[in-house]
């Protein structure tokens, strides 16, 4: 069982004013989590009723979609037109001229390198 004795430790006032400062500093720091993690849940139920909106938004614009989609005549041409089909002209450049940019931009790119290198030696030249 505890007695009824006291101890008593004398320390240094620094030591004691860190110590008191790192219990108040951690105090704050814990109630500043709690503040985060009680943000964090607003917002989290914040996000799921976005969800749910943005979900029932969707639905009902789907389902005007497929009721409009339902309304509409059917887009057959008669038995005696046909579509033609457009051509699709591509214009692809040789693979030589692809080539030739590449090297341009990485020699380009190589000689900024060069010049910014001899500013830095220049500069620590100083």
């Amino acid at each position: 069982m505890a007695s009824k004795e006291e101890l008593y430790v004398s320390i240094s006032p620094e030591i004691y004013k860190k110590g008191k400062y790192a219990i108040l500093k951690s105090k704050s720091d814990i109630i500043l989590a709690l503040k985060y993690i009680r943000n964090l849940r607003v917002l989290a139920r914040q996000k799921r009723d976005l969800k749910l909106n943005l979900n029932k938004l969707v639905s009902s614009t789907l389902s005007e979609i497929k009721a409009l989609q339902e309304k509409l005549p059917d887009n057959k041409l008669p038995k005696g037109i046909t579509k033609k089909k457009k051509k699709e002209v591509k214009q692809e450049r040789p693979k030589k001229e692809k080539k030739k940019e590449k090297e341009k931009i990485k020699d380009s790119l190589d000689e900024e390198l060069k010049s910014i290198q001899e500013k830095l030696m220049s500069l620590n030249s100083y």
